[in-house]
């Protein structure tokens, strides 16, 4: 009896090992010849706790960590990361130049987030201008409040002409206010009534680093080495709802019964944390040219109507009694296409390649505009 139980496990088992080859096999050739937008294995050990975004800086908390790598692994894509000794996810930089700089400041979707080198929106920039345009931003939750810190502390020690400013309605408001003190970072936070702010901080002390989670690292380590789970993780993106086959974010976005925008659903209070910070760094700038460009997730086109919301209202208004250059984004944007789903991620609501083009294209005039002022400033200071 006891050796048919151990024939039978042994077949199973044989049998199991078999299903295995022949999935692994049969998925190794849809992805390389039939889906190649699923990222191929890399045959990596992941440490999903190796982070590129870490508690660093006292005064505006998550950055990068000098001279770091990461590889980030999403259902969609692997994307390598490298920072350069300053902590810039960019080429080498001094801080010192004779050539004209440009200084570009936002939170995830300037930083390029899931996009590799190359692709991003400064990269495209640098490309086309032929000058350095010093890239600042960063995830991890980064709005106005930490960019003018950021500005303060850190940007102003390199060499520059202008700025670049990316706002990002749908959470930079958040990140300006207070946080809970079991934040993962130490996050800045504006206390008060405006003007009369005050910078506090969620935490004391910086955090503790590199948490241990294995289950997300044996997780992101499987897809490293299985085409079969990067097939089953890929599907993970994907919702079915009345046959239709979508990304589950924006299956999400569709179904809400109540689509939140912060272009429209901002209080006074939001408003007022982000004008202040916004005149910090104006004041701090030391009459630089500075350029607002206003950045819209998917959920903000579903509240588009055609006319100006009220936030672009407002941040135009400031922007003229500053003498600052203003675009947003969204309208533009929204005339270019019909499914403005186009311009994220499969597996998450960042731009893709193609909305870093498209972006670049509608900046592209003012940019010049810029570069323009900058080349007259800079002979106005050599005569």
């Amino acid at each position: 009896m006891m050796k048919k139980i151990l024939h039978a496990l042994k077949s199973f088992f044989i049998f199991l090992f078999i299903l295995a080859v022949c999935l692994e096999i049969g998925s190794c050739i849809y992805i390389r010849f039939f889906n190649t937008s699923i990222p191929l294995p890399t045959y990596s050990m992941v440490n999903a706790e190796s982070s590129f975004w870490v508690d660093i800086d006292p005064y505006f908390g998550v950055w990068h960590d000098a001279n770091s790598t990461y590889m980030h692994n999403k259902q969609c894509a692997t994307v390598y990361y490298t920072a350069n000794s300053h902590g810039m996810r960019a080429p080498e930089r001094d801080f010192k130049s004779d050539k004209p700089r440009i200084a570009v400041l936002g939170d995830s979707f300037v930083e390029g987030y899931i996009i590799e080198d190359g692709h991003r929106l400064t990269d495209l920039m640098e490309k086309a201008y032929g000058m350095e345009f010093l890239n600042y931003g960063t995830s991890g939750g980064f709005g106005t409040l930490q960019e003018w810190l950021q500005y303060k502390h850190l940007v102003k020690k390199f060499d520059h002409d202008a700025i670049m400013i990316g706002i990002l309605p749908s959470n930079d408001f958040g990140d300006n206010l207070n946080h809970p003190q079991n934040d993962r970072y130490r996050r800045p936070y504006l206390a008060g009534k405006y003007p009369d702010y005050q910078v506090l901080y969620n935490q004391n002390e910086m955090p503790i680093r590199n948490r241990t989670n294995l289950l997300t690292s044996f997780d992101h380590t499987l897809r490293e080495w299985s085409y079969t789970y990067r097939i089953a993780r890929y599907l993970d993106s994907f919702d079915i709802k009345n046959w239709d086959f979508r990304a589950r974010w924006h299956s999400k976005s569709q179904r809400a019964e109540n689509v939140i925008s912060m272009y429209y659903d901002f209080t006074e209070n939001h408003w007022n944390s982000m004008r202040y910070s916004l005149e910090r760094i104006v004041d701090e700038a030391d009459g630089k040219p500075i350029f607002l460009f206003v950045i819209p997730r998917y959920t903000d086109f579903l509240r588009y109507k055609g006319t100006p919301p009220p936030l672009s209202l407002k941040i135009e208004a400031l922007a003229k009694q500053y003498g600052l250059g203003y675009l947003d984004l969204l309208p533009e944007m929204n005339k270019r296409t019909t499914t403005p789903e186009d311009y994220y991620l499969l597996c998450d609501p960042h731009w893709n390649n193609y909305g870093n083009e498209v972006a670049f294209e509608i900046l592209n005039p003012h940019v010049e505009k810029m570069i323009e002022t900058i080349k007259k400033n800079r002979t106005a200071d050599k005569s």
